[in-house]
């Protein structure tokens, strides 16, 4: 039977019963009893069955109504102040603890929902179906907001290097590497020989500028020796200096290249690389390199800073998009990082996981709390539309019953005459 139907039937009972008080007010008041027939059989049977509807009618509304402690209500009028409120409303909270303790033990149990959640996550972290959507979240996200990106990782990654580099370029640290890399270096006579090679070497393919320079000393040198010693004579030193360009520099030139190879000057450059070495790093360790030490680092730290910046500003974006959309960071986090994971999160919940899940869940305080902030109206509306037909048989049942009851009372009468 649907709720229709019940509707239909609950609303043609309720007009009875409420005809049948009626008749019996009416009876009470003139003493009007009807046909006989009808004041030993009918009369007697519908009043049992309208008691017996009324009374179940009343019991199920007593279930919630009075929804509140004060004001007006028919029920309280009913009771003479008795009943107060309805059975629910008014244990409401004593419900709420009752099914806080009962349900986590007996349907909810905390500690299967918890292994249920580990497992569901320690699945979730070997699934690769899921690392693909990470990874489209992830590349996605990423192209949302690159900007936004961008301008958290480029100053926190200049930071970062500028603190190292404010951290390790210093004159301390200046010293301690020409002490242990350099001058260690230079120390060797087969270092120095190879440096000297490289000097005479770069010096032999720039023999014609070398060339060049000579020719201009010695113009200018003799123009001003002449000059000062003949100053008598005009234009003599200008005519001296003519005379250096007719020489064949073409043969100086070559002469120098082949000076260049000579042993001796191998020799003097190794020499001297060697002196300036130990002059360099008695001067690195004196009170007065230390302010042009500093005052040098400072500036580099300056410029590398400048280098940095417009550096990191074109290559974080392209370095942070490369990197999360590359097969081998991703192949990476399936075979490595998902397995580790997995393996933290199976010792987890094995240890303290459980527990603290089961203490976030806190089961008997939320449905405590649900009934307490639960609406009774929305509360009643909602067991109306899910247990309508049941509470509407038990309001028929009441009637059928009464009925019944009346009968049997009146065949009783007729038997006791």
């Amino acid at each position: 039977m649907n709720n229709r139907w019940m509707s239909r039937i609950l609303l043609f009972l309720s007009g009875i019963s409420w005809l049948t008080i009626l008749m019996i007010v009416v009876k009470a008041a003139t003493g009007w009893s009807g046909p006989g027939w009808f004041s030993l059989w009918i009369f007697p049977v519908m009043t049992a069955a309208a008691v017996g509807f009324l009374t179940n009618f009343i019991a199920i509304e007593m279930l919630f109504k009075p929804y509140e402690r004060t004001g007006f209500h028919w029920l309280r009028l009913l009771s003479l102040g008795l009943w107060k409120q309805g059975m629910v409303p008014a244990n409401k909270a004593k419900i709420g603890h009752v099914l806080g303790e009962e349900i986590p033990e007996r349907l909810l149990k905390p500690g299967e929902i918890s292994r249920e959640i580990g497992a569901r996550i320690s699945a979730m972290a070997s699934d690769p179906e899921l690392l693909t959507q990470v990874r489209s979240a992830v590349q996605l996200l990423l192209r949302k907001n690159e900007e936004s990106v961008i301008a958290f990782l480029q100053p926190r990654v200049e930071q970062s290097l500028l603190a190292a580099l404010d951290r390790n370029l210093t004159p301390e640290n200046l010293r301690k590497f020409w002490d242990d890399v350099l001058a260690g270096q230079l120390a060797s006579p087969q270092a120095r020989e190879r440096i000297a090679s490289g000097i005479v070497a770069g010096l032999k393919t720039r023999t014609p500028e070398i060339r060049e320079l000579l020719r201009e000393f010695m113009r200018d040198g003799v123009r001003n020796y002449v000059n000062d010693r003949l100053a008598f004579i005009p234009r003599s030193g200008d005519f001296a200096s003519g005379i250096v360009n007719h020489l064949n520099w073409n043969d100086i030139e070559r002469e120098i290249a082949r000076k260049l190879g000579d042993a001796k000057i191998h020799g003097l450059i190794s020499e001297e690389l060697a002196m300036q070495t130990e002059r360099l790093r008695a001067w690195l360790h004196s009170d007065e390199a230390a302010p042009e030490l500093q005052a040098f680092l400072d500036g580099a730290k300056v410029k590398l800073a400048d280098f940095l910046h417009a550096y990191l500003a074109e290559i974080v974006p392209q370095a942070a998009n490369e990197i999360l959309s590359s097969d081998a960071l991703w192949n990476w986090v399936r075979s490595e990082l998902l397995p580790a994971l997995q393996r933290y999160l199976d010792y987890w919940m094995a240890r303290d996981g459980r527990r603290l899940i089961i203490d976030m869940l806190d089961m008997n305080r939320r449905i405590e709390q649900s009934i307490a902030d639960q609406n009774v109206r929305e509360f009643h509306a909602m067991i109306n539309r899910i247990a309508a037909e049941h509470l509407g048989a038990i309001q028929v049942l009441g009637y059928i019953l009464g009925a019944a009851v009346g009968l049997l009372q009146q065949f009783a009468v007729l038997l006791a005459h």
